[in-house]
C-alpha cells in the first residue's frame, strides 16, 4: 500500500504530466493487464529473450586468463616465455571474441522474433480496439510521462500527429459536470489503491459531445508505492443514447401507466401474485395489495357478482392467454370496483411455466354503464317478447338477480288490506319466505315500503338491523340477506303503482348505481304498465261501446262466429228502441245518453249471467243468448226485454215511455253465419215496426227490401267514397229582393253504380252506423272550400258557400284547428263560408257551442241555425246564440200563403230575426206561390227547387252565368 505521501504525490501528478514522444518504450504499459499478463510479459521472461549470463562470464573469465597471461608475459618474462605467453593468450582471446559473438548473434536472433511478435500483438491489439471502440492510456508516475493508444487518439478525436494533449487541455473537453467527479474518482484511486470507473463527457474538436466510459487501475511495486496507472476507455454514445431512449420509454410507460386506470401485474408457476405496479395504488388503493402472495380466485371479497372462477382458473392451469377477465370487489370501506384483467403466460428459456404477466383495468364506471344499458335493453326485450304484464314482471325480476347477484325479487302492490305479494322470483328459501306471507299485510306508512311508497323514492339499505320490523318480515336472518333495494314504479303523475323489492347478500354502497337502476326500471315498466292499460281500454274501446260499455258489433260478430263454428244453437235478438228520436231531439244528446246508458243497464238486468248483450249503434242493441231453449223460452226472454225497457224514463225530471221492436233469428236455422243472422233478425225488427212497434217477432224467411238496401249501403259506402262515388251538389241561394245569387248550399249525393244517384237520407244512416260521418264531414268542408276557389273569388266576390255541420262534428276535438287550418291552406276568404248547424247542436252543451260559436265568428266565418222552428227549445236559446241567421224549415214554407198556420209561423220568425239582427232564410221553396208569400211575409233569402236543384259543379257554374236570363223571369219579376 503507498503512503499517504506517495497517494498525494501520485494524485497530483494526474494533473502534471509531461509527454513522450517514445510509444514503443512504453508498449508493456499502454496495453490492458490481461493481455499483458498473457502475452507480453511470457515473452520477456523466456530463456531465449534474456540474454546467456553463464556463456557470457565464460567469455569474460577467457578474455581476463588471456590478458593475465600477456602481463605475466611481460612482467616476468623467466616465468612464462613471452611467445607461448601470447600464443596462449591469442587463443583464450580469440575463443572469448567467438563465443561473444556466437552469444550476440543468437540475442539478436531472439530479439528480431521478439518484435516481430509483438508487432504482430500491437496489430491485433489496435484492430481489437477499432472494433470495440476502445482506446487504452497508461501514466507513468515516476517519469511523469502519459502515452495513448491509436485507440485513444481516434476515440476522443485527436490526431496522433498532435501527440498527447496537455492535463489542462485534457481536462478543458470534458463537460463541465463531469470535471470535478473524473477527478475525484482518479484521486481516489490513487489514495485507496482501487479501481477507478467514471463516464464522462467528452467535447471532440469537431464540436461533437461523446460519453466515454473510462477503467483505470493503478499499480504498484513491492513497497506498495504506485508506479503507474493504466486504463481503457470506451465510447459509449450509442449506449448511452439506447438507454436515454429507454428511460424515455420506461418514464413514458410509467407516466401512462400511472395517469391511466392500468396496471401492471404478474404471478409465480402456482398462480399466487407476486408483483403489482405502483399505479395500482393510485387506482385502487393500497388495500388492493392484500392480494399479494394470494390467488384471485381464493379471495372471498372478490365474489361480488358471481364471476365465474371455475373456468378462469381452467384457463390459467392451462397456461393459455385471456383477455378483459371480468370480476368485482368490495375495499374496505364498501365501496364496489369493477376490474378486468388480461394475461399471457411466461416461460424460460427452458420452456418452463413460471408464471404469469399482464395488465388490470379499473372499469367501475365502464361496467355500470354497461349493465345499465344492459339492464335497459333486457328489460326492452322482455317487453317485446312478453305480452302478460306478470311474466314481464317476473322476468324482469330473474334478469336483475342475476345480473345483480342477489338471492331473490318480489313485487308488492297496493289492496284495500295494506300490500299483498304478486310476482317473485329467487332461491328457495326466499320464494317460501314470500309465500309465507299473509295474503295481504300491511307494513304501516313509516314502515320502509310505506315510505317508498308515499315518497316515490327508491331505497337501497345496508344496515338491515337498523330496520328490525323489516328484517323479521322477510326473515333477513335465516335468508342470510345483507342489503335491501326498493324500487317503486311510477305512472306520469308520479304515483306509485307498485314496488320491486329484492334481497342481496352483500353490502356495499351503491346509492349512484342502483339510484340509475332504480330510475331505469321505474322508467321503462311505468311506460309498458301505461302502455298495456291504453292498449287494454284500446282494446276494451275497440271492442265495446265507449257510451254503454256494452260490447259493439266486432265484438259481438267475434262471439258469434266463435258460437257458429262451434255448431252450437245461437240465439240472436234485434232490438230497436221505438220513440228515442224524439228524445235525442226534444231533450237534447246528453239526455239521449242518459235514455241509452239506462236502457244497457236494463238490459244487462234482464238476461242471463252468460248472455250477450250489445250495442249495435245508435239506439239499435242485439242480444245473444248463450243457452237457447226453445221458441217459447225465447220468445218470454225476449218480452222480459222488451217489458223492462217500456218502464218509464226519468229525464230532466219528467217521465218519459220508450218501446223497442225486437227481431229474434236462430241459427242454424235461420242462417250459419254471423253477418247473415244478423240481418235475418234485423229484418224480423223492421217488420215489427212495419206492423206497429212494441212486439217480437221471429224470422220468418226473405229479408225487407229496405232493410236489406240499407244494410248494403252501409258496406258499401265506405269503398264508394274511395272511388270518388260520392259527391257535392250545390243548391245555389237567392235574394229575391236583388234578383241575385248570394251563395249556395253543399249536399251530399252518392252516385252509386246501380242504384243511380242517391240522397243523403238513404245512406247517411249507414254513415253514422260505422263511423264514416268522422271522415265524410271534414272532406265536405275541403271540397266545398276547393269548388269556390275554382269558381273565382275575384270573379264573384260576395258569393259564400254554405255546409253542414253535425253536433257531433262541431265537438269533436281540433275542428276549429282543422278549420282554420283549410282556409289559411287556400288563402280562402272566411267570410265567404256558412256553416249550417242543427238545433240539436245548441240544445246538448249549449255553453259549449256558445264558445265554439263565438271563436267561428272571431275567425270571420258566419253561422246559421238549420231546420229552425223543429227543436224543442229554439226561442228560449236564440237569445243568446251569436248566431248570424236561421233557416226556416220547409214545413213551415209548404202551401203558403194558403196555409194560415204557417204564414203566421213564418211570419213571427222573420219579425224575430229582423228584432234580433239576424238573416233570415227559407229552404224547400217549390211553388211560385210560396215564392210570393215569401215576400210578402218579407223573407227574401230562398232557396229551394223553384229556385234550382242540386247542381253538380260544372252545371253551378253555367247557372250562375245563365243569371241575367233569370234576372228576367216572371218567378222574380
Amino acid at each position: 500500500m503507498a503512503t499517504a505521501p506517495q497517494a498525494r504525490q501520485g494524485a497530483g501528478s494526474l494533473a502534471r504530466w509531461t509527454y513522450s514522444s517514445a510509444p514503443g518504450r512504453a508498449i508493456r504499459y499502454i496495453t490492458p493487464d490481461h493481455f499483458r499478463r498473457a502475452t507480453i510479459e511470457p515473452l520477456a521472461a523466456s530463456p531465449g529473450f534474456r540474454p546467456p549470463v553463464r556463456s557470457l562470464a565464460i567469455c569474460v573469465a577467457a578474455l581476463g586468463l588471456a590478458t593475465l597471461l600477456v602481463l605475466l608475459a611481460w612482467v616476468a618474462p623467466s616465468l612464462l616465455p613471452r611467445q607461448a605467453a601470447f600464443a596462449a593468450a591469442a587463443l583464450l582471446a580469440i575463443a572469448a571474441a567467438g563465443g561473444i559473438y556466437l552469444m550476440l548473434r543468437s540475442t539478436q536472433h531472439a530479439a528480431d522474433g521478439s518484435d516481430a511478435l509483438l508487432r504482430e500483438l500491437g496489430e491485433h491489439r489496435r484492430a481489437a480496439e477499432q472494433l470495440a471502440a476502445l482506446g487504452s492510456w497508461v501514466h507513468d508516475l515516476r517519469r511523469n510521462a502519459l502515452q495513448w493508444s491509436d485507440g485513444a487518439f481516434r476515440l476522443f478525436g485527436i490526431d496522433p500527429a498532435a501527440g498527447v494533449p496537455s492535463p489542462a487541455a485534457f481536462l478543458s473537453r470534458i463537460h463541465p459536470d463531469d470535471r470535478t467527479r473524473w477527478q475525484e474518482a482518479h484521486r481516489r484511486a490513487l489514495r485507496d489503491g482501487r479501481e477507478a470507473r467514471v463516464e464522462f463527457r467528452w467535447a471532440r474538436p469537431g464540436g461533437e459531445l461523446a460519453w466515454i466510459r473510462s477503467v483505470a487501475r493503478p499499480e504498484r511495486d513491492a513497497q506498495g508505492r504506485t508506479l503507474r496507472v493504466a486504463g481503457i476507455v470506451q465510447d459509449i454514445t450509442g449506449m448511452r443514447a439506447m438507454q436515454q431512449q429507454l428511460a424515455a420509454s420506461e418514464a413514458k410507460f410509467r407516466d401512462l401507466t400511472h395517469l391511466s386506470s392500468d396496471w401492471v401485474w404478474e404471478t409465480d408457476a402456482q398462480h399466487r401474485v407476486s408483483f403489482l405496479s405502483d399505479s395500482l395504488d393510485a387506482v385502487l388503493g393500497p388495500w388492493r395489495r392484500a392480494l399479494i402472495g394470494r390467488r384471485r380466485w381464493e379471495m372471498p371479497e372478490a365474489d361480488f357478482l358471481r364471476p365465474d372462477w371455475d373456468t378462469h382458473r381452467t384457463t390459467c392451469e392451462a397456461h393459455t392467454p385471456f383477455e378483459n377477465f371480468e370480476f368485482g370487489q368490495i375495499d374496505p370501506q364498501g365501496n364496489v370496483h369493477h376490474l378486468s384483467l388480461s394475461g399471457h403466460p411466461v416461460f424460460d428459456e427452458a420452456g418452463r411455466f413460471t408464471g404469469y404477466r399482464g395488465t388490470g383495468r379499473d372499469i367501475t364506471r365502464e361496467k355500470q354503464q354497461r349493465m345499465l344499458l344492459e339492464i335497459e335493453g333486457d328489460v326492452a326485450g322482455i317487453m317485446r317478447e312478453q305480452t302478460e304484464p306478470a311474466r314481464v314482471i317476473t322476468a324482469i325480476i330473474i334478469t336483475l338477480c342475476g345480473k345483480l347477484g342477489w338471492l331473490g325479487g318480489v313485487h308488492l302492490v297496493r289492496t284495500e288490506g295494506g300490500l299483498a305479494a304478486r310476482e317473485r322470483w329467487g332461491y328457495p328459501a326466499f320464494t317460501r319466505m314470500v309465500s309465507d306471507l299473509p295474503a295481504e299485510f300491511s307494513p304501516g306508512e313509516d314502515s320502509v315500503e310505506g315510505r317508498c311508497w308515499r315518497e316515490g323514492r327508491h331505497a337501497w339499505i345496508t344496515d338491515l338491523q337498523a330496520h328490525p320490523a323489516f328484517a323479521t318480515r322477510y326473515r333477513i336472518g335465516a335468508l342470510g340477506a345483507k342489503a335491501a333495494f326498493l324500487a317503486p314504479i311510477g305512472d306520469e303523475q308520479g304515483r306509485t303503482l307498485g314496488l320491486l323489492l329484492f334481497l342481496g347478500p352483500v353490502a356495499f354502497r351503491g346509492e349512484a348505481f342502483l339510484g340509475q337502476a332504480a330510475e331505469t326500471l321505474s322508467r321503462t315498466l311505468s311506460l309498458y304498465l301505461q302502455r298495456k292499460t291504453a292498449e287494454r281500454r284500446l282494446l276494451l274501446a275497440s271492442m265495446h261501446d265507449a257510451l254503454t260499455g256494452l260490447p259493439n258489433r266486432a265484438f259481438l260478430l267475434q262471439q258469434l262466429e266463435a258460437r257458429l263454428n262451434s255448431g252450437e244453437r245461437a240465439a240472436l235478438l234485434y232490438v230497436d228502441l221505438d220513440r228515442y228520436k224524439l228524445i235525442n231531439d226534444t231533450l237534447g244528446h246528453a239526455a239521449g245518453d242518459q235514455a241509452l246508458i239506462e236502457i244497457a243497464r236494463r238490459l244487462r238486468a234482464a238476461l242471463g249471467a252468460d248472455d250477450v248483450a250489445g250495442r249495435m249503434g245508435g239506439d239499435e242493441f242485439v242480444v245473444l243468448l248463450a243457452r237457447p231453449g226453445a221458441r217459447e223460452e225465447i220468445e218470454r226472454v225476449a218480452r222480459r226485454v222488451l217489458a223492462a225497457i217500456e218502464k218509464p224514463l226519468v229525464l230532466a225530471n219528467r217521465a218519459y215511455f220508450l218501446s223497442a221492436s225486437i227481431g229474434v233469428a236462430l241459427a242454424p236455422d235461420d242462417a250459419g253465419d254471423a253477418e247473415t243472422l244478423i240481418r235475418c233478425a234485423d229484418s224480423a225488427m223492421y217488420q215489427v215496426k212495419s206492423e206497429g212497434r212494441g212486439d217480437v217477432r221471429f224470422f220468418a224467411g226473405g229479408l225487407s227490401d229496405e232493410r236489406a238496401e240499407r244494410l248494403q249501403l252501409a258496406a258499401e259506402l265506405p269503398t264508394a267514397i274511395h272511388r270518388g262515388e260520392v259527391d257535392l251538389y250545390y243548391q245555389p241561394v237567392m235574394n229575391i229582393d236583388e234578383r241575385t245569387v248570394i251563395g249556395y248550399e253543399g249536399l251530399l249525393r252518392w252516385r252509386h253504380p246501380t242504384l243511380g244517384l242517391l240522397l243523403p237520407e238513404r245512406f247517411l244512416p249507414a254513415a253514422e252506423q260505422s263511423n264514416l260521418i268522422r271522415e265524410i264531414g271534414p272532406w265536405v268542408i275541403r271540397r266545398a272550400l276547393d269548388d269556390r276557389m275554382r269558381l273565382g273569388i275575384e270573379a264573384w266576390p260576395d258569393l259564400a258557400v254554405s255546409v253542414n255541420v253535425s253536433a257531433r262534428q262541431l265537438s269533436e276535438e281540433g275542428f276549429l284547428a282543422t278549420l282554420a287550418e283549410l282556409m289559411q291552406e287556400r288563402d280562402f276568404p272566411a267570410r265567404l263560408l256558412q256553416l249550417e248547424l242543427t238545433e240539436s247542436a245548441f240544445i246538448e252543451n249549449p255553453e259549449r257551442t256558445v264558445a265554439l260559436i263565438g271563436e267561428l265568428r272571431r275567425l270571420g266565418v258566419r253561422v246559421f241555425i238549420d231546420n229552425f222552428g223543429t227543436g224543442y227549445a229554439s226561442l228560449s236559446y236564440l237569445k243568446n246564440l251569436p248566431v248570424d241567421g236561421i233557416k226556416i224549415d220547409h214545413t213551415f214554407v209548404q202551401d203558403l200563403p194558403a196555409d194560415r198556420g204557417n204564414a203566421a209561423i213564418v211570419q213571427a220568425i222573420t219579425t224575430m230575426a229582423a228584432k234580433l239582427g239576424l238573416q233570415a232564410m227559407a229552404e224547400g221553396v217549390e211553388t211560385a206561390a210560396e215564392l210570393r208569400g215569401l215576400r210578402s211575409l218579407d223573407c227574401h233569402r230562398v232557396q229551394g227547387s223553384l229556385i234550382a236543384e242540386p247542381l253538380p259543379f260544372e252545371q253551378l257554374k253555367e247557372f250562375l252565368e245563365a243569371l241575367p236570363t233569370l234576372r228576367r223571369m216572371h218567378l222574380v219579376s
